[in-house]
């Protein structure tokens, strides 16, 4: 069943639910699922604890979900008050005004793995699906994102107040995630694991069977009684934990066994590093524990060595400061290293395309929680070898079974209160949706024809690329009335648009026949030689216009007033990429297809699509190289324009007169003898007299200048005679006296 769930995921887009008791292999078959896809995948929960132990993040969090209730409407939303938040699909798309990178990670989202699906309300489905269909521009359930739901529904139910249900029941059956409306519409393929690896005793799983369907017997009830020992409580030697409903109450009786112990108390606080917020935190920031304190693991051994695992129980040995050492209670001794949770947000790599993780924070602390009591919320997904369950106060359906499924054997069970004689609730509108699970043989059946369907499906898609066209045609058609650096490539846009339209209309024409041969039965074989012909055709093609687009970006990207332009450029060269990608992806999976093979990690990959990208930016780089080299030379080749103060200098510096230097340029003496004064300031000429001036009008002008009482030229002129000019004076009056 493995092999076929895995094959389901890969090789179709089937819409899956995956259940299973508890103790089924859930959590390890997803992580098997996450660590084997070559799928674009996000993993998310409904909060940020569940996220946190899926190594994913929280469903509000990647869509930009307000915590609200959802109507499946449109128009204005019924008015709601300071306690209750509503939102319909009008009122949610002004939600929707993300960050281009979101945009472009939940379009390149291929596989969504909704865990804890549970708790996850009819609602809130509602308004993802709304969000995918908008954000993808795809009508298709989910925005043709193939999605997994995994969880126990008979295990913790999502939570919805009395005032949010009285105006949801207007418009939902009830809160569960099958519930929604595109659920119903668009029915999941149900597939529920049967083997149970955490119990062995065929007894004790009839019993738990028996209590998940609230059908319990007479006989059933009479074995459990055997178990009721409400007087002996929990001893602090006997190694039970005990299960509880409320954290109130676990608290107190930790509290009450700590004080009891008269050792020590040392205070442990986690490392905070970078963004973690404190909702997200898997156990206190600060742990206090005991010499002789009972405590659990809350993490399986992260060296693989199977020391210890999720729930595993034992007591503190020894401590310090630096140091903590557990006695396990199969007697081993394991000094406690410190554990890494990480806060993880999901990113596209702009190169590949592919789905990537980023930490944004990490939370370090021992794994390890106080284990004589523990909530029945908190126990969900842990195995203990002993536990005493306190049942009384049980207020949802399904934490019963959550409880009594804990325990590996009956052996290990002592109740501390008797079961009601009208056995324990579970839904019922749960047990119903149940009868819709797949036989083997159907589950089977869903992969050969969904898998026939899936590579059809992606072989239109691949060569659908009316989003590329009209790209392009945006592009060129936006030059209308620009100036400036864009204005230049208009004609190169209206090439690259007539070389792309024209790729389109053959593409076209290729994707019908393609159709046809799926239509007609065509061998999966005789598909991949068509496609592969296809592919090798296409890409020089392409390859050709996405160079043209990224030689010009990295052409204009340095200058000014570009951004616009550069942003359509960067847009059309990730649509070129995307298009390209597909058919190397194409390729790759019908030549697996024809040969038998699974689509995984291993056998799907982006090696011959990055090998194209980097080969066209380093054939970029190394045209604008030699364009560089090019322009260097023929400025070395042309001799620089002069400004007229420059042209002036190199006169002068040729040792010519002011005289020689006015006729040469064919510009009055006055105006050479304000460029020299202006390079004498700047220092470009050395103010020497006797090189400007003649030696007859260094003995005239001198005495006068001396006498000179104000700062003014005036009596100069007037005792020459008008023989020299306002600005001849002057050049001589900077000279003589020094100034600058």
């Amino acid at each position: 069943m493995e092999h076929t769930i895995l094959s389901l995921i890969n090789q179709t887009n089937r819409n899956i639910f995956l259940t299973g008791k508890a103790g089924t292999g859930k959590t390890t078959l997803l992580r098997k699922i996450i660590d084997t896809t070559y799928k674009n995948t996000v993993v998310a929960a409904p909060t940020g604890i569940a996220a946190l132990n899926a190594g994913g993040v929280t469903l509000h969090s990647l869509f930009q979900l307000p915590f609200a209730s959802f109507l499946p409407t449109y128009g204005s939303v019924p008015l709601a008050n300071e306690l209750q938040r509503i939102e319909n699909r009008t009122s949610l798309q002004k939600h929707f005004q993300m960050h281009k990178n979101k945009i472009q990670l939940i379009r390149n989202m291929e596989l969504l793995i909704i865990d804890e699906v549970s708790m996850l309300r009819a609602d809130m489905l509602d308004a993802i699906d709304f969000c995918l269909q908008q954000i993808r521009r795809n009508r298709l359930p989910f925005g043709g994102v193939q999605v997994l739901f995994i969880g126990d529904l008979l295990q913790l139910p999502p939570v919805v107040k009395q005032q949010e249900w009285e105006v949801l029941q207007q418009y939902y059956e009830g809160m569960f995630f099958f519930q929604s409306k595109v659920v119903k519409e668009h029915p999941l393929l149900y597939i529920e694991l049967e083997k149970i690896y955490r119990q062995t005793d065929p007894v004790f799983i009839a019993l738990l069977n028996h209590l998940r369907e609230n059908k319990l017997t007479e006989k059933d009830m009479a074995e459990l009684q055997r178990y009721v020992k409400p007087h002996l409580g929990t001893k602090t030697d006997d190694n039970y934990i005990t299960l509880t409903t409320h954290n109130a109450k676990a608290d107190a009786i930790n509290a009450r066994q700590m004080e009891a112990l008269k050792t020590p108390v040392y205070r442990y606080e986690a490392k905070i590093v970078s963004d973690f917020p404190e909702y997200m935190y898997p156990i206190d920031k600060v742990i206090e524990l005991k010499k002789g304190a009972r405590v659990m693991f809350i993490k399986n051994d992260p060296t693989g060595n199977r020391r210890f695992f999720n729930g595993k129980m034992g007591t503190v040995q020894s401590l310090n400061d630096e140091r903590i050492a557990v006695l396990l209670d199969d007697a081993d001794v394991i000094e406690v290293d410190r554990y890494q949770w990480k806060n993880v947000r999901y990113r596209l790599n702009e190169t590949t395309k592919e789905i990537e993780e980023e930490v944004l924070g990490s939370f370090i602390q021992y794994p390890l929680r106080l284990a004589w009591a523990i909530t029945i919320h908190k126990s969900q997904g842990l195995t203990f070898e002993k536990a005493a369950l306190d049942i009384q106060s049980v207020f949802a359906s399904g934490q019963a079974y959550v409880a009594f499924s804990r325990l590996r054997s009956i052996d290990g069970l002592r109740l501390l209160s008797a079961v009601p004689q009208n056995g324990i609730e579970s839904n019922e509108e749960v047990l119903q949706y149940a009868a819709n699970k797949a036989t083997e043989g159907q589950v089977q059946q869903e992969w050969e024809q969904g898998r026939l369907e899936f590579l059809q499906e992606m072989a239109m898609r691949t060569f659908d690329w009316v989003t590329l066209e009209t790209a392009w045609l945006q592009h060129s058609s936006s030059y209308s009335g620009e100036i400036g650096n864009k204005n230049v490539y208009k004609n190169w846009a209206q090439q690259q648009y007539a070389k792309v339209k024209e790729l389109v209309a053959t593409a076209a024409k290729f994707s019908k026949q393609l159709d046809g041969y799926f239509r007609q039965g065509a061998s999966v074989e005789y598909v991949c030689e068509r496609v592969e012909k296809s592919v090798e055709y296409f890409i020089p093609l392409l390859s050709q216009v996405w160079y043209q687009v990224m030689y010009v970006l990295e052409k204009v990207y340095y200058q000014k007033k570009v951004k616009e332009f550069v942003g359509e450029l960067e847009e059309l060269s990730n649509n070129m990429g995307e298009v390209v990608k597909k058919l190397f992806r194409l390729q790759q999976l019908m030549a697996l297809a024809a040969t038998g093979k699974d689509f995984s990690k291993e056998t799907v990959s982006t090696e011959r699509f990055e090998a194209l990208f980097m080969q066209i930016v380093t054939n970029v780089n190394k045209q604008m190289k030699q364009e560089q080299l090019f322009t260097k030379d023929k400025e070395e080749e042309t001799p620089k324009k002069l400004n007229t103060y420059e042209k002036t200098l190199l006169l002068w510096n040729e040792g010519k007169s002011i005289a020689q230097i006015a006729e040469e340029r064919n510009i009055t003496e006055s105006t050479i003898n304000k460029h020299l004064i202006k390079l004498i300031e700047e220092g470009s000429i050395v103010a020497d007299l006797d090189k400007l001036f003649s030696k007859k009008e260094i003995e005239e002008l001198s005495p006068l200048i001396d006498a000179l009482e104000e700062d003014s030229l005036k009596t100069v002129v007037e005792q020459t005679q008008g023989r020299y000019s306002w600005d001849k004076l002057n050049l001589f009056r900077k000279v003589y006296l020094g100034k600058e």
